[in-house]
């Protein structure tokens, strides 16, 4: 299975410091039917942040999907192009400081670990490892500036290619576009995270209704889904309205009822006029979601529970949890305010985290099995994670004056 294990990122918008978000299995007990055994490693299905308004929740998402982007658009790049870079404003020296962003996952059963400094103009640093099982990490190419160490034995790939590497440009972009083996399969890791707005479903509907039109796989999942989900109509209808735009649209179809509560007919009404926003959410996600762990896929999802009743997010969560229907090792990780998930019936403590902004306003991430309280203390697992969290037990509550 091919996982993420661990993303470290710093001076990234309200980050200042490095922080990690780590997808790494912690000594507990609760749930631990969940957890992914891959390449040594045991990892963790889902992950959840918490936190106040702006505490900086979306940015560990954003951080992601930032790093994502770079790699993957690195080969659109001109030589004098910009790159996307967004560093901690709030103090005198973090503006001119590169960000960081490491990554570590598992592919072809090895573990990599690969990152990048950047600014505004270059690439400052860039480094690959790699760790097979049985053996210790090997360093398969370093740069630093313009300088290039590169490995004749596990990157003969990267020989001869640091000299067309322009300095925005990132060598492992450049590699795979020369057919590098490794490199490829790294873009295309990278190319398996998909990242939503739980609020602006604009564009996720269509993979949803895609799916159902041309029943590809994952057609019988959403149909099921939709039929457990209790939505309140019978099916969802798909019509194609225009085959060159591959647009579509859909109706629900619905019940029909006599003047005594009988069943006499159906009737079908336009999803996108006649329907509430929780059902449309729900449409519009649903594709990524059966897509991502059908496929093996890290769906990054900010607002998960906007618009959703907190059962449906539930019942969400608990697709990724179960292994007998994510065979693949799909991740998920989001950001919400629902606090009915800060209960280990449905999370264990590893698997929930908070960000609170410091008095400098730069954002610190901690998980819930790492909090010690003030008297060194571990949060147990009997506690009331929920009510401890309200009454601000955990920190990363808003501050009101």
């Amino acid at each position: 299975m091919d996982m993420l294990v661990n993303f470290t990122f710093k001076n990234f918008r309200s980050f200042r410091n490095e922080m990690t978000l780590s997808m790494e299995a912690a000594s507990i007990q609760e749930l631990s039917a969940s957890v992914f055994n891959t390449c040594g490693e045991e990892l963790l299905p889902v992950a959840v942040m918490y936190g106040p308004n702006s505490s900086g929740k979306s940015n560990v998402l954003k951080a992601l999907k930032v790093m994502r982007d770079l790699l993957l658009n690195s080969v659109k790049l001109n030589p004098k192009d910009s790159l996307d870079a967004e560093p901690f404003f709030l103090d005198l020296t973090s503006i001119a400081e590169p960000t960081s962003f490491e990554i570590q996952f598992t592919l072809n059963a090895s573990k990599y670990r690969y990152g990048f400094d950047y600014t505004y103009e270059a690439i400052i640093a860039e480094w690959l490892y790699e760790k097979r099982e049985g053996e210790r990490e090997f360093e398969l190419f370093l740069r630093s500036g313009s300088e290039f160490k590169i490995s004749k034995t596990r990157f003969s790939e990267g020989i001869g290619k640091q000299e067309a590497t322009p300095a925005n440009r990132l060598f492992v972009s450049l590699v795979a576009q020369l057919n590098g083996k490794i490199s490829q399969s790294i873009l295309d890791w990278f190319s398996n995270i998909e990242y939503m707005s739980g609020i602006d479903g604009i564009g996720y509907a269509g993979k949803t209704l895609e799916m159902l039109f041309k029943e590809q796989n994952g057609y019988t999942e959403i149909s099921r889904f939709f039929e457990k989900a209790n939505l309140g109509f019978m099916e969802l209808d798909v019509n194609l309205e225009n085959a060159d735009e591959n647009r579509m649209s859909s109706e629900t179809v619905h019940w029909l009822y006599d003047v005594y509560g009988n069943k006499v007919g159906l009737r079908s009404f336009p999803t996108e006029k006649m329907e509430s926003e929780g059902t449309k959410k729900i449409i519009e996600i649903t594709g990524p979601i059966f897509d991502a762990i059908l496929n093996g896929k890290i769906l990054v999802v900010d607002e998960l529970d906007a618009k959703l009743h907190p059962f449906l997010t539930r019942k969400i969560i608990g697709l990724f949890m179960d292994k007998d229907i994510n065979k693949a090792g799909a991740q998920l990780i989001f950001a919400t305010h629902d606090t009915n998930l800060l209960n280990i019936k449905y999370l264990r403590r590893d698997q929930i985290w908070f960000t609170e902004k410091d008095k400098t306003d730069s954002t610190e991430l901690y998980s819930l099995v790492e909090f010690r309280d003030e008297s060194g203390k571990k949060v147990r697992n009997d506690r009331n994670i929920e009510k401890d969290y309200i009454e601000g037990r955990y920190g990363a509550l808003p501050l009101m004056n």
